[in-house]
């Protein structure tokens, strides 16, 4: 997998990485990515895509078919879908992913195909991208890419009005029962914003926006009863953390290191003893949320399983 990868996402290229070497045919028939940037999350799949079908060694710098035509956006395997994508003729839905398009999906998987395919799903705009969005293409594909070539759309995350509201059900036929060497692939900042038979059928896997990570959001007004928070304060504290991520374009990362940054000052800076220690401790839970969040654990668990934590250690 390309160093760029790795680097910025270790546990999802990790994982990858070893069922990709050690049993293919276990790769997920269906993937939700979440983070907030959504064209890494994009070209992650790509990369995906291109090692499950290169004709050679999977290697980054390979130029076989297979991955020169993904990486042109010319792949017969790779798909994207949206409202400007996977559209036939006859399909005048502009606005939304339409019951055709999940039709027309069910239709290719009844074909055989010598290729792992992949359906791409995200929301698209007939709007030029911006300027973080042109940066995050430089960053992750310095070369170009075929799909992007042309500055005349933008991507964003998929939610539920993103699609028709029959169509989910026409796809999730589909999702449950592909053939093999088939992956779906969901692009969306928050899992919670799907349907829940789709996500239920998924593994989930986060990829966040590490660009952002030096920022580190003030958690005091909202952590203003500590050390004194009762069980029931903690799932309000919680429910708080998690609608700051969805509302205030924030990532989980940012919020857990809030948190840790608003601990260590009390840690460094109170004279009581008991209460260092309770900051402590919740530096060694947060420490432990953190490995929640890397894995496919979702931000609710995360931030409850924490919070009830720092609420046993009142004082």
């Amino acid at each position: 997998m390309d160093d760029k990868f790795t680097k910025n996402f270790p546990f999802a290229s990790n994982y990858f990485s070893k069922l990709l070497e050690t049993d293919k045919k276990r790769f997920p028939q269906s993937i939700v990515f979440e983070g907030s940037d959504v064209y890494a999350q994009c070209f992650f799949s790509l990369e995906l895509a291109r090692m499950l079908n290169c004709l050679e060694d999977s290697s980054s710098d390979c130029s076989c078919l297979n991955c020169r035509w993904i990486r042109e956006g010319k792949h017969p395997a790779v798909n994207f879908i949206s409202q400007l994508h996977y559209k036939s003729s006859d399909d005048d839905s502009k606005t939304v992913i339409s019951v055709a398009q999940a039709k027309n999906i069910e239709k290719e998987l009844r074909e055989t195909s010598d290729y792992h395919r992949f359906f791409i799903f995200f929301d698209a705009k007939p709007v030029p991208c911006d300027k973080n969005a042109q940066k995050s293409i430089e960053k992750y594909a310095p070369d170009g890419y075929g799909i992007f070539s042309d500055n005349n759309w933008s991507m964003g995350h998929i939610n539920q009005k993103t699609f028709n509201p029959s169509t989910p059900n026409v796809l999730l036929k589909s999702v449950e029962e592909p053939p093999e060497r088939t992956t779906f692939v969901f692009l969306t900042k928050n899992r919670s914003d799907l349907i829940n038979t789709i996500v239920s059928r998924s593994q989930c896997f986060k990829l966040p926006a590490l660009a952002a990570r030096s920022d580190v959001f003030d958690v005091s007004e909202i952590f203003d009863s500590y050390p004194d928070i009762s069980l029931e304060e903690a799932f309000l504290i919680s429910e708080r953390l998690q609608n700051i991520v969805k509302e205030e374009e924030v990532t989980c990362d940012i919020v857990l290191e809030g948190i840790l940054a608003f601990l260590v000052k009390i840690y460094k800076t109170s004279n009581d003893f008991r209460l260092i220690q309770k900051a402590q401790k919740g530096i060694k839970y947060l420490s432990e949320a953190k490995k929640h969040l890397a894995a496919p654990m979702s931000e609710r668990i995360v931030f409850d399983t924490l919070m009830l934590k720092i609420a046993k250690e009142r004082a």
